[in-house]
């Protein structure tokens, strides 16, 4: 993307200094892009920071907020890699 640093290094460096983060997911977008996904696997170790928040929630019915919190954990199962989100 034409930066003047390396993306995945700062990633890594605010996570270990940082006392909470927050990865934030739109309800009615769950894509995750090669670079969040670059992202998220920086903060590996810092497991007990992440907080996940899933935005626009309050627009969307019950049933729908089922299907997009499965969906939002099969994808992040698939980036994080461990047996539980």
């Amino acid at each position: 993307m034409g930066r003047a640093y390396d993306f995945v290094d700062v990633t890594r460096w605010f996570s270990s200094r940082s006392d909470l983060i927050l990865l934030i997911f739109d309800a009615h977008k769950l894509d995750i892009s090669d670079e969040f996904k670059e992202a998220i696997e920086q903060l590996k170790g810092n497991d007990e920071k992440v907080r996940v928040v899933l935005n626009k929630c309050d627009m969307i019915n019950t049933q729908q907020l089922m299907r997009v919190y499965g969906a939002l954990m099969w994808f992040l199962g698939k980036v994080i890699k461990t047996p539980e989100v």
